[in-house]
Order: C-alpha cells, then sequence, then structure tokens
C-alpha cells in the first residue's frame, strides 16, 4: 500500500470514528514517511494520550509552521495565558498600538511519548525531525481507543525509516529517500575487466542518488510554480473578483454559434475636453443615509509588519474608527495603514492612494511583496499610500473562515461525497458567522461605502487634502464610490479592470466570459499560424465541454502543500481553467492548452490543480462573502439572476466558489450570513468630472472591456485604453511595463492625454503553436559538471545542467544533461522502485534502445510524469554514469526527440 493509499485509508477510518485502526494506519505512515505533514496531523488527532498529540502537532508544525489547524489543536491543548484586561474601546481613547505580525515559533517539542531509539531522539532534538532521524520500527499506542486486535501485516508491520529525502526549496513531486540497508538492491556482478581497462569503481554512498533524484525531481515538474502565481493571479496581483479555479465563476455557456455575435468596439481615448454625457458634469446626487455619530479618529505609530526595502522610506500605523458610524454605541476597529514616502525632497502634495481587489485581498502585504513594480514607479514624484481595507490584512478584526477552507479542502482532495456537499458548505458559512458573531463583530458594516468613509478618515488624519486613486479589479469599485462620496478629496483617478458601481455581477458575468471567449477564438481565426495548428478551436472547445461532462476525467498532479491530489475534470473545471488563462494573460497558449486537452496531455489542468489548495490564502472570506451579499448577490434577485442565466444551460450544476449550489446557493448562503441588501442608492453610479484613466484587457473574462466603456459614460473626463494582448489588470500584468508607464505619465499632468506611443505599437496575442523541428534548435558547446556537450542556446540554463525553454509559464519542455558517480544500474533500481514513488515518474522506465556515440554505448529509456512523455538516456564510462534526461509536452514530443535529445546525446563526452 502506498504512503497516498495509507493516509487516504486512516482518513477513511478517522471518519468513520474507527480510532484505532486509524492511529495504526497513521503510526505505519510515519513510519515509512516521518516528513508526512498530513500523517502527523490525522495522528495527533486520532490519539488519546495528550502528551502523544501534543508531539504530533509539534511534528507538523516543524514540518510546517504555517499548519493553522495544528496551531489550533496546540491552543486546545495548552490554552494560551489569558489577555490582559481590554482598554477602553470607546472612540475617546487612543487606539490599542498592534505588535508587529509575525508568523508564531513553535516551541520546542516535549520528548517524544513514542518509543524512539536513542540515536533518533539525540538527532531529532527532544522531537523535532532531523535530516537524519530514523523512527524505530515501532511506534507506542498503548493508550489509543479501540486498538485492534491484530492490524494486517501490511499496516502493523514494521520498516525500518529511511533518511529524509532532499526536497527543493518549492513544491515539486517528492523525492524518494535512498535505500536503506535492509532495502539495498542486489549487489550488481562487475563484469570481467579487460587487460588495461578501468576498474570498477566503488559504490558510493546513497547521497549521490539523492541529489540525482532531486534534480530530476526538478526537471520533471517544470513551470509548475511559475504557472501557479499566473494561474491564481499572484504576478498579475490584484485579486479579481470571483474565486472558483482561477478566479471566474464557473459556468457552461451555450455554443457561442447559437448567439447572437456582440460587436467588435473598438475603445480609443476620449479628449480631455470630451462630455460623453452632459449629465455627468453634476455629481450624483447621494441619498441621505443614516445620521453619522460623531467621533475622532485616532492614529497610532507600529513597527511595519513586513521588511521594508533597503532603499524604501516606510511608516505604518493603525487608525482607530467606529465599525459603524450610526451606531452610538458600536465598537471601534482598526485599519492597518502604510505610507511609502517619496524619494523626491519636494514630493507632489497628492499622493497615490492603492486600493487592493478582492474584495477580502491584503493591500499592505501585496505592497511590500511587488515593491519595485507597483509602489516604487511613483515614489520619484509622490508618497504611496495604502490600507488593509476593514476585515482583511492586518486590519482588526480580521474576517476568516476556517471552517470554510478547512471544507474546501476536503472537498478538493475529494474527502465529501457529491450528495453532502450542499450540506457541508451551508454549515462550514453557519459555523462562520456564529463564530464571527460570537467575538461582537456587526457584519452588515463591512460594505464598500464603509471602506471608503474609512479612507476618508485615514487622509484626514495623514493631513493629505487630496489625492490621487490607483484602484484594479474590485478596488476600481471603491474609488467609484470615493469619487461619488467624497470628490473633494480626489485630484484624478486610475481604475484598471472596472468595476461599475451599477454592475450586478453574477447576473452580467455570463456575458464577460462570452466576450472573452469570442476574443480568443476570433483572434486565433484570424491569425494563419494559429488557424492551420489549432482549425475550428471553438468548436473543438464546445466539444471538449460536452464530452468531459458526460465523461470526466481523473487528472493526478501534485499540489502546493505537497503531496498530489487527483481531480474528476468535467466540462465545467476545463472551461474554467481555459477561462483562468485569459484572465492572467496567459493567452498565446491558450489554444495550445485547448488542442492538448483534447490530445489528452493535462498539463494545464495539472497547473492549475497545483494551485488549488491555495486558493484562500490572500484573501478573507468573511469579507468577501459579507460584500458579495450585501452588494451584489442581494442587489438582484433569485428571478432576475436565473432570467440573466437563461441562455446559458446547465448553470446550476457549477458554482461560485467560495458560494456553492448554483443560483438557489447563492441566496441561502447570504440568507445564512443575515446579509442585508444595498441601502437605497447605495449602487448607483458615479457621474463625475474628475480627471479618470481607464485601463482594461482585451480578454478580461472578469471585467471585460464593455464594462470600462460603460464607465466611460458616466465621467466627462477620461481617458479609455484597451490592451491587446491582455486579460485582467494590465498595470501589473503587462510584461513590457506599457500599462504602468501611462498611468505615471497620466498622474504627471491627468489634464492631457498620456503618452501611449507603447500602447499604439502592441500588437495582438501571437499564439503558441507546436514546435514541429524547424528551425532546428540551436546548439552551443558547453562544458560543466564533469561532462562537455551541446546544449540549447535559446533556453534558460539554471547552470546546473538543467536547461527550461520557457515559451510559457506553461511550458513544461525541459532538459537535464548530468553525471553521477553511480551506476546506471543503481539509478534505474531506484526509479525502478514503486517504495520510492518511481522517482516522481508514473512507472519505471522502459527501455526503448540503444545508440553509439564517441565511444560511448548509450541505453535509451522512455516513461512519463503526470501522464507526460520523459526520454532518458545513461552511458557508463567505468568511473561515472553521463545522464540525458528530457521532459516535454506529447504534441511536440517527436520534433524534440530529433532535434534536441539526440544532438545532445551524440555531443556528450567526459570532460578529460
Amino acid at each position: 500500500m502506498s504512503n497516498e493509499d495509507t493516509l487516504q485509508k486512516g482518513i477513511e477510518l478517522a471518519q468513520q470514528g474507527k480510532f484505532g485502526q486509524a492511529t495504526s494506519y497513521f503510526a505505519s505512515l510515519v513510519r515509512m514517511d516521518p516528513t508526512s505533514e498530513e500523517g502527523w496531523f490525522w495522528l495527533g488527532l486520532c490519539c488519546t494520550d495528550p502528551k502523544q498529540r501534543e508531539y504530533c502537532f509539534r511534528r507538523v508544525l516543524t514540518l510546517n509552521p504555517g499548519h493553522k489547524e495544528a496551531k489550533e489543536q496546540l491552543n486546545v491543548l495548552i490554552p494560551p495565558a489569558p489577555p490582559s484586561p481590554p482598554e477602553d474601546q470607546s472612540t475617546s481613547q487612543p487606539a490599542e498600538q498592534l505588535p508587529p505580525v509575525t508568523p508564531p515559533t513553535p516551541q520546542p517539542g516535549p520528548v517524544s511519548p513514542f518509543i524512539f531509539d536513542d540515536q533518533t531522539a539525540e538527532a531529532s532534538g527532544s522531537g523535532s525531525i532531523s535530516g537524519q532521524a530514523e523512527l524505530t520500527p515501532f511506534l507506542d499506542f498503548s493508550t489509543a481507543a479501540q486498538r485492534p486486535p491484530s492490524p494486517t501485516p501490511d499496516v502493523a508491520a514494521g520498516l525500518p525509516g529511511a533518511p529524509r529525502a532532499v526536497t527543493p526549496p518549492s513544491p515539486v513531486v517528492p523525492v524518494p529517500a535512498a535505500p536503506t540497508a535492509t532495502q539495498a538492491a542486489p549487489p550488481r556482478t562487475p563484469p570481467p575487466a579487460a587487460p588495461g581497462a578501468v576498474q570498477p569503481r566503488r559504490k558510493q554512498p546513497n547521497w549521490f542518488l539523492l541529489i540525482f533524484l532531486f534534480l530530476l525531481a526538478i526537471l520533471i515538474i517544470g513551470g509548475l510554480a511559475i504557472a501557479y502565481l499566473y494561474l491564481t493571479g499572484r504576478l498579475a496581483g490584484l485579486i479579481p473578483l470571483g474565486l472558483a479555479g482561477a478566479g471566474s465563476p464557473s459556468l457552461l455557456l451555450t455554443p457561442l454559434a447559437s448567439l447572437p455575435p456582440e460587436p467588435t468596439v473598438t475603445l480609443t481615448p476620449l479628449p480631455a475636453t470630451a462630455t460623453t454625457n452632459p449629465a455627468t458634469d453634476t455629481p450624483t446626487p447621494v441619498p441621505t443615509a443614516l445620521p453619522t455619530i460623531a467621533y475622532t479618529a485616532v492614529y497610532a505609530s507600529n513597527p511595519c509588519p513586513f521588511e521594508a526595502p533597503k532603499d524604501a522610506v516606510v511608516n505604518c500605523g493603525t487608525v482607530t474608527v467606529p465599525e459603524d458610524r450610526t451606531d452610538p454605541n458600536s465598537k471601534t476597529i482598526q485599519l492597518a495603514v502604510v505610507v511609502f514616502h517619496s524619494l523626491s525632497p519636494n514630493p507632489a502634495p497628492d499622493p497615490i492612494v492603492f486600493l487592493q481587489g478582492g474584495p477580502g485581498a491584503g493591500a499592505i502585504q501585496f505592497a511590500s511583496e511587488y515593491y519595485s513594480d507597483v509602489v516604487k514607479p511613483f515614489l520619484s514624484k509622490r508618497d504611496f499610500v495604502t490600507f488593509d481595507q476593514r476585515g482583511t490584512g492586518y486590519s482588526k478584526p480580521i474576517l476568516e473562515c476556517n471552517d470554510l477552507t478547512n471544507t474546501y479542502k476536503q472537498d478538493i482532495h475529494g474527502q465529501i461525497p457529491v450528495d453532502s456537499r450542499n450540506l457541508l458548505y451551508s454549515n462550514a458559512f453557519l459555523s462562520c458567522h456564529d463564530a464571527m458573531s460570537i467575538q461582537g463583530i456587526d457584519l452588515n458594516a463591512y460594505t464598500t461605502v464603509a471602506s471608503a468613509a474609512d479612507l476618508r478618515d485615514i487622509l484626514s488624519i495623514l493631513n493629505y487634502k487630496q489625492v490621487d486613486l490607483y484602484g484594479g479589479s474590485y478596488g476600481t469599485r471603491l474609488a467609484q464610490v470615493v469619487m461619488r462620496d467624497d470628490p473633494d478629496i480626489v485630484h484624478s483617478a486610475v481604475v484598471d479592470s472596472v468595476v461599475p458601481i451599477e454592475t450586478k455581477f453574477y447576473n452580467e458575468n455570463p456575458a464577460a466570459v462570452e466576450s472573452s471567449l469570442r476574443a480568443l477564438f476570433d483572434t486565433c481565426a484570424s491569425e494563419p499560424a494559429c488557424q492551420a495548428a489549432y482549425p475550428q478551436l471553438e468548436t473543438v472547445f464546445w466539444q471538449l465541454v460536452d464530452q468531459l461532462n458526460a465523461k470526466p476525467v481523473p487528472v493526478k498532479g501534485p499540489v502546493i502543500t505537497g503531496g498530489t491530489i487527483t481531480e474528476e475534470v468535467d466540462g465545467s473545471t476545463f472551461m474554467d481553467t481555459i477561462i483562468g488563462l485569459l484572465k492572467e494573460s496567459l493567452i498565446a497558449p491558450a489554444a495550445q492548452a485547448i488542442y492538448q486537452i483534447k490530445a489528452g496531455d493535462y498539463s494545464v489542468l495539472i497547473a492549475a490543480q497545483y494551485s488549488e489548495p491555495d486558493t484562500f490564502e490572500d484573501i478573507a472570506p468573511g469579507l468577501y462573502i459579507s460584500m458579495m451579499c450585501h452588494e451584489d448577490i442581494l442587489a438582484t434577485t433569485p428571478q432576475d439572476l436565473q432570467a440573466a442565466l437563461a441562455p446559458y444551460t446547465d448553470f446550476d450544476n457549477y458554482s461560485w466558489l467560495p458560494f456553492y449550489g448554483g443560483v438557489d446557493g447563492l441566496f441561502k448562503t447570504c440568507k445564512t450570513w443575515q446579509a442585508q441588501p444595498p441601502a437605497p442608492g447605495e449602487n448607483d453610479p458615479v457621474n463625475s468630472s474628475i480627471p479618470t484613466l481607464i485601463i482594461t484587457g482585451k480578454y478580461d473574462p472578469t471585467t471585460p472591456p464593455s464594462w470600462a466603456k460603460q464607465l466611460a459614460g458616466h465621467l466627462s473626463h477620461n481617458y479609455l485604453f484597451v490592451f491587446p494582448d491582455n486579460g485582467h489588470t494590465p498595470t501589473t500584468a503587462d510584461p513590457s511595463g506599457c500599462a504602468m508607464g501611462i498611468v505615471v505619465a497620466f498622474l504627471n499632468d491627468p489634464t492631457q492625454s498620456p503618452d501611449h506611443t507603447c500602447l499604439d505599437k502592441m500588437k495582438d496575442v501571437q499564439f503558441i503553436v507546436p514546435y514541429t523541428g524547424t528551425p532546428p534548435v540551436n546548439l552551443t558547446a558547453t562544458q560543466g559538471n564533469g561532462i562537455t556537450y551541446k546544449g540549447p542556446t535559446d533556453w534558460e540554463s539554471s547552470g546546473n545542467g538543467i536547461y527550461s525553454r520557457n515559451e510559457s509559464p506553461l511550458d513544461i519542455t525541459q532538459l537535464g544533461v548530468l553525471t553521477t558517480t553511480l551506476t546506471s544500474t543503481d539509478l534505474l533500481d531506484s526509479l525502478s522502485s514503486k517504495l520510492y514513488d518511481y522517482g516522481g515518474l508514473d512507472a519505471a522506465p522502459i527501455q526503448s534502445g540503444t545508440r553509439v556515440a564517441n565511444g560511448l554505448n548509450w541505453a535509451l529509456y522512455q516513461t512519463s510524469s503526470y501522464g507526460r512523455p520523459v526520454d532518458m538516456a545513461m552511458a557508463d564510462t567505468g568511473l561515472e554514469t553521463l545522464v540525458v534526461v528530457m521532459f516535454c509536452h506529447t504534441d511536440e514530443h517527436q520534433a524534440l526527440y530529433q532535434t534536441v535529445y539526440l544532438p545532445v546525446i551524440d555531443s556528450a563526452v567526459p570532460t578529460p
């Protein structure tokens, strides 16, 4: 039984309440793999002895200090010291200063309550996992409940532990450990030495094998980590509305051919004096709201919760405001604020204020992580200010929802039966709502209007009279509300990927998705190379949707949290993945991805799976739910939403994560959440003459160009630019820097149309087509790691013999040229062992032929990794083994085999 099977069997037994039997499975798992984070966690859940439970959870935190559930379990076992009495939080009192936010550091664990040998206990330092620690064949579970009388041999039999495998810093296919003495492969019988021949080398330590497998693991995973960053929006930066899959609500559209085609709209910058709607010169009247209580916002300076860049001058703090400005008895909340000061000795008086997407994403963490790209371009002339919206990031309270996050993780790992999903998600929502209500949080106070008032208070206390707003995705909605409710504080505005205030997101999202797909299909059909490589792309796409709905396919791949996940991919999942590519400006490989999936190459689906467990890591689900219910879902009715979705078939079969269950599920969730509909006038559009730069991407399926044009109709002084090769948030997704350059130019003089020469020169997407062998790949003589060979000239080299083609973030094509003092038999023995998961391969390599070059006899092997072809060649020299490995897509395999793989083999010789 594999480690994964053992884990799943144990979880199944634990869920059935058979904790004693489950304990035996988890004990077997951690004996086999002491680095199994989930094995230790579930073992801790099933043990009844408090010391054993504590020990297991500390082992989890040693492996992953960020494991929230293990921290929670330890807090239950060892309650934290009671807090000091809270200070009076009335509005007249100063705000309590926040300490810098740092992740909790696991404390040293106690002496193991399990039976370890003395060597292990000494090496592992009282419970921590050392690289050389080994578990003894038996663990003591004499105190476990419901211990089975005689576990089956494959579960209870003691197996000697193995040294911890060498693992790379980023998630990759698990690297198998080297065989221990009791598991070593049969000794190799050397052939008789010829007169004058080099004598066979001594067998080297197993760490050579670990190094080789480590490099192999890096090779076969390819660009998954980069693809993950794109597919989760971490490089695009501004997290958009919608969280399903790659970010857009999943839906199944009817074939586009059956719908009236949307006219092609060419959007051009409007002159500074243009008035698209005479009525916009008069600001929108805002309905009378409930009276605002008298209060004083209070600022407190705090250490920054991040390491400031070396060239930055930064101040961090909190602003305390009422949670509900209409309630005299309202408690207060704290808003985390950061100011990156201008590098100019005479900065402009109007700072840039960054408004993050989501809703629910943290702005401060994003600004600190992407300082060079998002913050620094503005600092030459003005300050950069941002804050974490109420309910998220470093602000207090944060509207977390652990039950929902845990339910989601169980769902994607296949631990929730289909017929139980609605019930479990409903229970998770109810639990999250109740947990926050018990804390005294008024969820109905977390709205965009309230956040706009927060910004007004922040700017007042920082003594800024006017500012330049910069919002992306949901942040554009917040910017519009500020422009509408407090126009006097806005000097100019930049809105990237617009969500008009009056938009009913769920009603209008199908048309947005249709617009994005239409752009993909039409552009490919108009480009000769794309049309030739992917004929009838639209028909193929919809055929795949139908086929996968009729017969979903299982897709297995690694995940960022470690281990693997197997997902049943249906038409919804497939379509959502392609939509995710368009959103994240991965348009060039989108057509190829459709045809690769058709041919059974699921690389893009695996890349999407890789990020799934991390979906809620950078967003506060409670804030997202509160705002989407209040401002979008309850702004419509079930009848209106059903009517809007009527042209799109089978919509109820899919979901808008974190909401689940189609249209009925949306409204039931908001009822469970006790959300309120928007007040009269709250969703009224902005009508303004404030200079505004509007940026949008042609392929954006979340906030389409038509929404940008809609907003332009309400603004008499606007400049509208469409980026022809981008999806969502071009200012952070455009690698050329053109979009950000236009933003900076606009801020320098908002009264004039900014210089957009770079955009005028920008061409539409050039789609990637499969490599056919023409032209040949350029190869250059290279020397390193004891081998001389010809490597791909234009591929990116890591310097250790591994080359990545990197045609796009989804390109898995890699080449490895390695040497090792291990014999080819040693390597094959390890790669042929299921116990070691075939070194990350799907199956043991099978010899496919031989090749003689430069006096070397090469044995050629073929296998696959997650369904993608892997070629491997080995040549023994008597002193070392030369290895060439290639990993690529199926549709390019033959061409790369002939133009790269074989020529590299033919050129390879040991370096004298």
